[in-house]
């Protein structure tokens, strides 16, 4: 499959489900202040989360 089939034919669920995923765990990251372990917890697993997303997000406009 090319590039330009890929773009033609992409899901455009899958890809709308991966940018609002990512903009969840980008506000997580803004909008969390450290107070306590908890907080810090969360914003290690959205930090984690969010870095994986972002190759998945790659990966999926690359059509790997």
């Amino acid at each position: 499959m090319n590039i330009s089939e890929f773009e033609r034919n992409k899901p455009t669920q899958t890809h709308a489900c991966i940018l609002k995923a990512k903009e969840k765990y980008e506000k997580i990251l803004k909008d969390t202040v450290i107070m306590t372990e908890e907080d810090s917890i969360r914003v290690q697993m959205a930090s984690s989360i969010l870095k994986d997303l972002k190759e998945i997000y790659l990966n999926f406009v690359s059509g790997k």
